[in-house]
């Protein structure tokens, strides 16, 4: 699977998440929320690892607040 706003690269059984929208300093938005959780739970299967990281200058901000209205719209179960 492809992603749009994260990274996923698997490597020696260690798997790296890397949140990439650094122009919005790795915010959350309704995108990188499903594909965060589908790499989350694709991972376990794969690695023995998971390092999590951001792009850019910072990790993560939060959520993206131009954004926030879909949060309920996301079943992340």
């Amino acid at each position: 699977m492809s992603f749009e706003t994260i990274h996923y690269l698997l490597d020696s059984k260690v798997a790296t998440i890397t949140l990439n929208r650094p122009e919005k300093m790795n915010s959350l938005n309704r995108t990188m929320r499903v594909e965060l959780m589908e790499a989350l739970r694709r991972a376990p299967d794969e690695a023995g690892v998971l390092v999590l990281t951001g792009a850019g200058n910072g990790f993560c901000s939060g959520q993206d607040l131009a954004d926030a209205g879909s949060f309920a719209e996301i079943n992340l179960q």
